[in-house]
């Protein structure tokens, strides 16, 4: 889902060469990212590791920065792609609320654990032009996803007894993500008494949203 603004950070391919070459740095950018700060990775060592040259890799970016543009692309491209596998598949199998409930919040543990550490590094990393392209591109994500449980919620509206059924499922819908998010930063269970599985993680986040939805 391209921002508004990408036309101005990168140079989009069209040759297949190219796109082979702009596919390459922005992985080489995206496995450094997963292990080391962002301030220590330099364009040179993106480049070599993508077999290209530090000028090749000016031609398709305007600087390192622009690289976070197309990860966060890429990243909430796929976790839409798993989001609405996961519920399609509970619509495929007429599943109740509940079934919807436990596809979203487990979907959303699992590809926060695969994608967080690198999600992290983009938001703190992005300043100016990127950090809005960035901003849009979530936007339009989220949206696109909350539309995605909003509409099966509503389908199943006479299983919720919360007074408010509408206003019920947005306020679940910001529990069940930004629980998700925080509760796979490892360092937010250090003042806990236990240490949380994600299995466990994802029951009980289910068992939460339901009984505030008052879903029977």
């Amino acid at each position: 889902m391209p921002s508004r603004k990408t036309p101005r950070l990168i140079n989009r391919p069209v040759q297949q060469r190219s796109r082979d070459t702009h596919d390459a740095i922005v992985l080489a950018f995206r496995q450094a990212l997963a292990t080391t700060p962002y301030d220590q990775i330099t364009v040179a060592d993106i480049a070599s590791e993508a077999s290209t040259s530090v000028g090749g890799f000016y031609a398709r970016f305007s600087s390192k920065e622009a690289l976070l543009l197309p990860l966060i692309e890429d990243m909430t491209t796929d976790f839409q792609t798993k989001l609405v596998s996961a519920l399609d598949e509970v619509d495929r199998k007429n599943g109740r609320l509940a079934d919807v409930v436990s596809a979203y919040v487990r979907t959303m543990l699992t590809e926060f654990r695969k994608h967080g550490r690198v999600i992290q590094q983009v938001f703190r990393s992005a300043t100016g032009d990127v950090a809005a392209a960035v901003g849009e591109c979530v936007h339009e994500f989220n949206q696109t996803v909350h539309e995605q449980f909003r509409t099966r919620a509503w389908a199943r509206k006479k299983e919720i007894h919360h007074r408010s059924p509408r206003a019920a499922i947005e306020i679940a819908l910001f529990m069940g993500s930004a629980t998700a998010r925080e509760a796979v930063n490892g360092g937010n269970w250090r003042s806990y008494a236990i240490q949380p599985d994600d299995a466990t993680i994802a029951r009980e986040i289910t068992a939460a949203l339901l009984a505030y939805l008052a879903v029977t």
